[in-house]
């Protein structure tokens, strides 16, 4: 969203400039876990990855550079933080 903000005004909004440099493997795992994230389903609330995204991601842009066991647990664990903090529960940040 802030990107496109800055596309669209030419200007770079503060969030962006003083945003962490992502490099290497945890680039990888952000963007993977963005694509995941953005088709997640939701009911009353947001729902979990399942792990058949995941399986689908792999088959469609290939495996990562991580093992896959450690590839889904990272992807895991960024989900379960995200909920949390979705669903208000703040104690863990």
């Amino acid at each position: 969203m802030l990107e496109s903000i800055e596309e669209q005004t030419g200007v770079t909004p503060k969030a962006l400039l003083d945003a962490p440099k992502l490099h290497g493997v945890a680039k990888e795992v952000s963007t993977l876990y963005n694509i995941l994230a953005s088709r997640r389903t939701a009911g009353f609330s947001a729902n979990p990855i399942q792990l058949s995204e995941i399986y689908a991601l792999i088959s469609l842009y290939g495996a990562p550079t991580l093992p896959i066991d450690i590839f889904i647990e990272l992807i895991g664990t960024m989900d379960i933080k995200f909920l949390e903090l979705s669903n208000g529960d703040k104690s863990t940040s």
